[in-house]
């Protein structure tokens, strides 16, 4: 076993390695790991050999490579980081430290795992070389998962999709995100993966003419009016068509138009000319309006630039369908493929140390800053997913600065990611030159401009409302400066207004409900500090009164019944391995089919699924490797919670449009309403019956309801 295939990629890419350092560093890697095998059967350094390749495709710096080949030798050999570092030096041995921490994290499942997880993004802020190298090892071993025990496939595919596939497109490196997604998908829905393979093979057999045509048509056009570009095409991943197949309603791959992408490369030194493309483009073929996205004067998160544009009148014959267009130039298209690290970890390969000042790693940098702050796990988790996993947004300032944001982020959230003081001081917020509530969700492209007054100051409430980690640290911080004895009032006051909405008696002055506080035994200061920590967010409010009274002491339980009709819809009532169906399917002829009979499906060529009973005797002579498992969705889908609530109001026009769109909102049904009129002379609005799935949707419920303009009160009516 060599290292020439390493060496060979080495000075073709021309990095000024000490190739001498590198071949020691691979000796030692397959001294070290002699013997071992993996689940393969291949002798171990081929692992870490293939990781060492695939990082240099980020032009990484010596270290890196060196660690990338002995990532796994000081966990699973006798070798220690101590000999590592005799050998190869610091920054070596501190790059095999992290990856140490890494092996650790498993998907977000328990405390332990979450507490690893907390450890990584701690050692990739320290460190971002660390995460290519793990990103590599896991793609590697997503390749080679074939040869490991079925449950824990899933177990690793399930990890990799909840946490690697999102820090690949976090960081722009789309050639790893798409592998990983379509390796991830083959394991976690076997069936549904071979399903959408076998059509996406016809589809590209189909159609590769009329797409090549395509092609070189755009090609040809471009060139005869002089510009100097490659133009290619290319086939999208299968999981990223599933999803646009989900999306749509769709049902097969050719019925959706946008399966693949030609794209435009100009060199570099033309990049003023991007526009100019776009528009002769334009000019010969007609642009489908709300389709062009421009992501070069306003990037991704992640860094990626380019042109997409989608147009009608380029294809051939029965083919003529709209054709999306990427246009970029020669580095944002390595930019797309690799991430910002194609070029920003090899300019500071010098000096790795100076990539922390560098924007690419703020978000990372600010979840460290968050990872410090959080009191607990939970509330790091939800910090990280909203940060680190959402989908983006973004949204201008007045001036026209671009703010990247979290979808479904707020006019707070936007102020403090402008500025600590602005957030602080906040008191309206216009969006569009349109005056909005402060918990109203801002969307993408929006225009938002703060209001701010000198002696204003953060609210508790703004925390049952705002989502980016930023803000809400920012206004923990805040309120945990504020007097302990305005906490503790204001914590009681909280505490009672939602008491009182859910019909249970107030705090007493001793708090005596609190003696006993999540399993322990609390004295009357410690109490004290509890509602405290409600007023300054420490706590929530939800987290708190659950703990109190859990929602079977609330409401109702009653089990949520599906009905299956005597008609079956097979996209309705039918799963594949536990997923909903997005492919072809229908009922065969050959038996009577009816819940709930066990079921199986057999996969047509070209035609979908055809659902047959276990029992049927065709179906028991069709071939094993095109069958597929089917069972019915479940007739009971789990525990509802069922309440009556009173909202006490002023009359006012529109108020009970507003009530109930936001029922209709949090997905809620209302059986029953009744209106009278107190003797205060306010309206009384009684829900009956609105059932709830679990606690934090009637918290929340309760809550959003409280802010509606007018509402005086809302409570739970006893039964």
């Amino acid at each position: 076993m060599s290292c020439d295939k390493l060496i060979k990629k080495i000075e073709k890419l021309e990095l000024d390695f000490n190739i001498a350092r590198i071949k020691t560093a691979f000796e030692y890697a397959a001294a070290a790991h002699e013997g071992q095998k993996r689940f393969s059967g291949e002798p171990y350094i081929i692992h870490p050999l293939e990781v060492a390749v695939r990082v240099l495709d980020f032009h990484p710096d010596e270290d890196t490579v060196v660690a990338a080949l002995l990532h796994d030798v000081s966990e699973d050999t006798d070798k220690t980081l101590d000999d590592i570092e005799l050998v190869f030096g610091p920054g070596v041995r501190s790059l095999v430290r992290g990856m140490e921490k890494l092996s650790q994290v498993r998907s977000r499942v328990d405390e332990p795992e979450i507490e690893n997880l907390r450890k990584m993004f701690v050692s990739m802020a320290s460190d971002l070389r660390v995460i290519y190298i793990k990103l590599c090892d896991r793609w590697h071993n997503m390749e080679t998962l074939k040869y490991v025990k079925p449950e824990k496939q899933l177990r690793i595919a399930k990890e990799t999709m909840d946490i690697y596939v999102p820090i690949a497109s976090r960081m722009g490196i789309y050639k790893i995100k798409a592998s990983l997604e379509d390796l991830c998908f083959q394991f976690l829905n076997q069936d549904l993966y071979r399903v959408l393979h076998e059509q996406l093979e016809s589809y590209t057999k189909q159609n590769v003419n009329f797409i090549n045509k395509e092609k070189e048509t755009l090609k040809k056009y471009l060139q005869k009016i002089g510009y100097k570009c490659q133009v290619s095409a290319r086939i999208k991943n299968i999981y990223s068509i599933y999803k646009k197949l989900k999306k749509k309603g769709k049902t097969v791959v050719s019925d959706i138009y946008d399966v693949y992408a030609i794209r435009v490369i100009l060199p570099d030194e033309q990049e003023a000319k991007i526009y100019q493309v776009l528009g002769d483009i334009h000019r010969k073929w007609t642009p489908l309006a709300n389709k062009f996205k421009d992501y070069v004067a306003v990037p991704k998160p992640n860094g990626y630039q380019s042109l997409h544009t989608t147009v009608v009148g380029l294809g051939y014959g029965e083919f003529n369908r709209p054709v999306e267009i990427q246009i970029r130039t020669e580095s944002m298209h390595v930019q797309s493929e690799f991430g910002s690290a194609s070029h920003w970890l090899y300019k500071y390969q010098d000096d790795p140390e100076k990539y922390q000042n560098d924007a690419q790693v703020d978000w990372l940098r600010s979840l460290k800053d968050v990872e410090s702050k959080t009191e607990n796990n939970t509330e790091f988790m939800e910090s990280l997913y909203m940060d680190m996993f959402n989908d983006r947004i973004f949204v201008f300032t007045p001036k026209g600065d671009v703010k990247d944001l979290p979808m479904g982020s707020t006019p707070i959230d936007f102020a403090y990611a402008v500025h600590s003081e602005v957030g602080n001081t906040c008191v309206m917020a216009k969006v569009n030159d349109v005056v909005v509530p402060l918990d109203s969700e801002i969307k993408n492209g929006d225009i938002v401009s703060i209001i701010t007054k000198k002696d204003a100051s953060p609210n508790q409430y703004w925390l049952s409302f705002v989502i980016t980690s930023e803000a809400k640290t920012k206004i923990k911080n805040f309120l945990k400066n504020v007097d302990p004895d305005k906490n503790l009032k204001l914590g009681r006051e909280l505490i009672n207004k939602y008491l009182t909405s859910i019909s249970k008696p107030p705090l007493d002055a001793d708090l005596l409900i609190l003696k006993r506080f999540a399993g322990k035994t609390y004295s009357l200061k410690e109490r004290q500090i509890l509602l405290e920590e409600i007023a300054t967010g420490k706590m929530s409010i939800k987290q708190f009164v659950k703990q109190i009274y859990p929602l079977d002491k609330i409401a109702k339980a009653t089990k949520k019944l599906r009905v299956i009709s005597d008609v079956i819809n097979p996209h309705r009532d039918i799963l594949m391995e536990g997923q909903e169906l997005i492919v072809p399917m229908k009922l065969a002829n050959c038996c009577k089919i009816a819940f709930p009979n066990p079921i199986a499906g057999y996969v047509t060529r070209g035609s979908g699924i055809t659902v047959h009973l276990n029992s049927c005797k065709v179906f028991q002579n069709i071939s094993e490797d095109r069958t597929v498992k089917l069972t019915w969705k479940d007739a009971i889908v789990g525990d509802e919670y069922v309440v009556d609530l009173e909202i006490e109001f002023k009359d006012r026009v529109g108020l009970l449009k507003d009530v109930v769109a936001l029922i209709t909102k949090f997905g809620l049904n209302i059986l029953d309403i009744n209106l009278s009129q107190n003797k205060d002379g306010h309206r009384v609005l009684k829900l009956f019956s609105l059932a709830v799935s679990d606690y934090d949707q009637l918290v929340g419920l309760i809550m959003k309801l409280n802010t509606i303009e007018d509402v005086v009160k809302v409570s739970k009516i006893d039964t």
